[in-house]
C-alpha cells in the first residue's frame, strides 16, 4: 500500500476475515539512527551547509530522540489506543483499532480505515475543504491544549477524509508526544498575544519559554515579534480566515532568515516537533484553500482553558469549605 524511510505498510485479511493495514520495519533501521544522524551532522559541519545559528547539534539530539520512538511499534499502539480512547466521543474523527495479537515492536496491525489524503481533498467542493480545514484546526489545538498530548506528523496521508461519513480517520502515531502543563499554559499565553497583536506580551512569553535570552538584539526582537504577528493573522480577527489568499509561508521565510543571523539561543526542544505539526496544519489549510473561523476556534479553546494556579486555587478553595 505504502512506502517510506523506516518500513512498508502491507494491506491483508485475518483468518477472521477482518481487513488489516500490517506495517513492517526494515531490518537495522532502528539500530543505525544513532549513526545515521552522527553521519549527516558530520557532512553538514565540514560543508558548512548549515548557519551557526540553526544550532545543529540541538537540532540531531531531538532528532534522535523522535525516530528512535518511531521505531518503536509498541510505543505507537500505545500511542494510537491513547488517541483513540481521547476521540472516542469526538464526532468528526475516528483513529482505527489496534490488532494485538498481530503486532510487535517491529510490525505494527491496525484495522483498515478508507479515505482519501489531504492534497486529494483539495479537489473536492469548496463547502468539504471548509469542513476539512477547521476540523484539522480544532484537532491541532485541541491536541496541544486539552490533551497535551499531540500526533506531530503532518505527513497529509495521515488524514484521511471518509467524505461518505465525514470523517477524517487519524493513522501513523509513532511522532506522538506528551507536552508539559506549565509549557502548555505559557505557550497559549504566547499564542493569545500573537493573535492580539500584544508585543510587550509577545516577547515575555517568548521570554519565559526559552525562545528569547532577555539579550537580543533590536533587530532580532522586531523579526521575532513579527514573525509571531505573522502566524497570529489567522486568528486575528472573527469570520472565515481565506487560506487561499494568504501569504504567510513567504512572509515567515522572509523573517526566518533574519532570525538565523540574530537569534542568541536554540527554540525550546518542545517547539520542534509542535512547530512542524503547527506549520503542518497552516500547509493543509493553504493547500485546501479552507476558509476557517481561526479566532472562534482559539477563543473557544482559551475560554475552557484551566491554569496551573487556576486549578491549584481551585483546590484550596475547594478544601476550605
Amino acid at each position: 500500500m505504502a512506502a517510506a524511510s523506516i518500513g512498508q505498510v502491507h494491506r491483508a485479511v485475518t483468518k477472521e476475515g477482518l481487513e488489516v493495514a500490517i506495517k513492517i520495519q526494515y531490518p537495522g533501521v532502528a539500530d543505525s539512527i544513532e549513526s545515521d544522524i552522527d553521519n549527516v551532522k558530520l557532512l553538514l559541519t565540514y560543508t558548512n551547509l548549515l548557519p551557526e545559528k540553526m544550532y545543529l547539534d540541538n537540532a540531531m539530539k531531538v532528532a534522535k530522540e523522535e525516530l528512535s520512538r518511531e521505531c518503536d511499534y509498541e510505543l505507537e499502539a500505545k500511542n494510537q489506543k491513547r488517541f483513540r480512547s481521547l476521540l472516542t466521543n469526538t464526532k468528526g474523527f475516528y483513529v482505527p483499532f489496534v490488532v494485538d495479537n498481530i503486532s510487535s515492536k517491529r510490525v505494527l496491525s491496525t484495522e483498515l480505515v478508507p479515505g482519501i489524503p489531504i492534497d486529494k481533498v483539495a479537489l473536492l467542493s469548496q463547502e468539504t475543504r471548509n469542513y476539512v480545514g477547521k476540523r484539522l484546526l480544532e484537532l491541532t489545538l485541541m491536541e496541544l491544549f486539552v490533551f497535551r498530548f499531540m500526533q506531530t506528523d503532518p505527513n497529509w496521508s495521515n488524514f484521511l477524509y471518509d467524505e461518505a461519513e465525514k470523517s477524517i480517520n487519524l493513522i501513523d502515531f509513532g511522532a506522538a508526544r506528551d507536552y508539559p502543563k506549565h509549557f502548555v499554559d505559557d505557550y497559549i499565553r504566547m499564542v493569545l498575544a500573537c493573535a492580539n497583536n500584544e508585543r510587550e506580551a509577545v516577547i515575555e512569553m517568548s521570554r519565559r519559554l526559552g525562545f528569547l535570552t532577555g539579550t537580543e538584539s533590536d533587530v532580532m526582537l522586531e523579526a521575532h515579534v513579527q514573525a509571531g504577528f505573522v502566524v497570529g493573522l489567522p486568528f486575528s480577527k472573527r469570520g472565515g480566515y481565506d487560506f487561499g489568499c494568504t501569504n504567510i509561508t513567504q512572509s515567515i521565510s522572509n523573517l526566518g532568515a533574519t532570525m538565523l543571523r540574530h537569534r542568541l539561543t536554540p527554540p525550546p526542544e518542545e517547539t520542534y516537533s509542535l512547530h512542524r505539526k503547527l506549520s503542518g496544519a497552516f500547509l493543509a489549510c493553504i493547500k485546501l484553500r479552507a476558509v476557517v473561523p481561526c479566532r472562534e476556534i482559539l477563543l473557544q479553546v482559551s475560554e475552557n482553558y484551566q491554569f496551573a494556579q487556576e486549578a491549584s486555587a481551585k483546590i484550596l478553595s475547594t478544601s476550605s469549605i
